[in-house]
């Protein structure tokens, strides 16, 4: 018998060996392959992906108590945006779909957290309903009394008259010994004053317990010239009303259920108009809306626009209203959709004329205060 080759034995091992350690690799790769795909589907990312939201008629969220209500053809939508935390196979998908935008965690809550986030746009929404319903209810002529308990020093101008006398967060409660309970009030008093003249405010802290707040106390401020209106006086601030509250003599309401922020305020408006008029207030055409309602009828800008065109495009609806400093943004994804600019809740209404509502359909509007 043949003794066998020495050399045979030590080559078959050095091929188990390399078959051994090319499954190894191959199963280690798959490993790698298969943990990467399941990160990307669940790790999430520093970003946010705003996709397009819902489409929804506002008059059927509101309730009114105290007035006679209506039926009417059309109707005023509002939107919303779609939002959430990406993964990594979610980014990509972003970046390949239209529709979508990718925001950083920075630019979407600032220093916040998603809790403090979600609480300050529903605080949001609440104050955009009460100034909705402000609005609506003045266009038809019913009388509001708002209530506060002071101005409150937003900002101030640097080498305006207030500069070194006030600070953002006092609060203005009298002027020469008149309180002060509402913005519009200091305002009025300063207005009225001739430039050069010493005005005694009252002034105590916002929050006594923010760094830097200074302690309630007498200030005496030697008024300017509106740059303006030279003949009128002018203080160099910004303010708002501390605890802003209204009498309405109309109780509404507005289911928004979980939808936070301030942008379906134009929307909501208009959709207290239409419930409390016998006419339609879109001319009977379904419309959506997108702003911000101010008190003094101002329309404010929001974010999302493409997102809300696609969904508006999506619902079928025949007119939008958008902020006229996003107009050009709204109209890149208009497609065959109207859209109309607008500065005010009249401008709206004007709008709304043109298809046979808005100020067509509504009482003669009373003066502005």
């Amino acid at each position: 018998m043949a003794e066998p080759d020495p050399t045979t034995v030590p080559v078959a091992s050095a091929r188990r060996a390399r078959w051994t350690w090319r499954r190894r690799l191959g199963v280690a790769a798959i490993t790698i392959a298969v943990v990467a795909l399941v990160a990307s589907l669940i790790v999430r990312l520093p970003y946010y992906v705003l996709s397009p939201g819902m489409s929804r008629a506002t008059e059927d969220l509101i309730t009114v108590r105290g007035a006679e209500t209506f039926d009417n053809d059309g109707a005023v939508d509002f939107l919303t945006v779609s939002m959430r935390q990406v993964t990594p196979i979610e980014v990509v998908a972003a970046w390949i779909n239209g529709t979508q935008q990718l925001r950083s965690s920075e630019e979407i809550l600032g220093r916040l957290s998603p809790g403090e986030n979600r609480d300050l746009d529903l605080r949001m929404m609440a104050t955009s309903k009460d100034a909705a319903q402000y609005q609506a209810l003045r266009r038809l002529g019913y009388d509001i009394r708002r209530l506060g308990t002071g101005a409150v020093i937003a900002s101030v101008v640097e080498g305006g008259p207030a500069d070194g006398s006030l600070v953002p967060g006092d609060v203005v409660t009298a002027v020469d010994g008149r309180p002060v309970e509402l913005s519009e009030e200091l305002i009025g008093a300063v207005s009225a004053s001739s430039p050069g003249t010493v005005l005694v405010f009252d002034v105590e802290p916002f929050d006594e317990s923010r760094e830097g707040a200074r302690p309630a106390r007498r200030v005496e401020v030697v008024v300017g010239a509106r740059p303006d209106e030279p003949a009128k006086g002018y203080l160099g601030v910004t303010t708002f009303t501390r605890d802003l509250s209204f009498e309405f003599p109309v109780e509404v309401s507005i289911d928004s259920g979980s939808v936070g922020g301030p942008s379906a305020g134009l929307a909501f408006t208009l959709g207290i108009l239409d419930v409390l008029t016998p006419g339609s207030i879109t001319g009977g055409l379904s419309i959506a809306t997108t702003g911000t309602m101010q008190l003094d009828g101002r329309v404010g800008p929001v974010g999302g626009v493409p997102q809300k065109v696609v969904a508006a495009r999506r619902q079928g609806v025949q007119l939008m209203l958008v902020p006229a400093s996003e107009l050009e943004e709204a109209r890149a994804h208009a497609g065959g959709l109207r859209i109309e600019p607008v500065e005010t809740l009249d401008d709206a209404l004007a709008v709304l004329a043109t298809v046979g509502g808005g100020d067509a359909v509504l009482p003669p509007a009373p003066p502005r205060p």
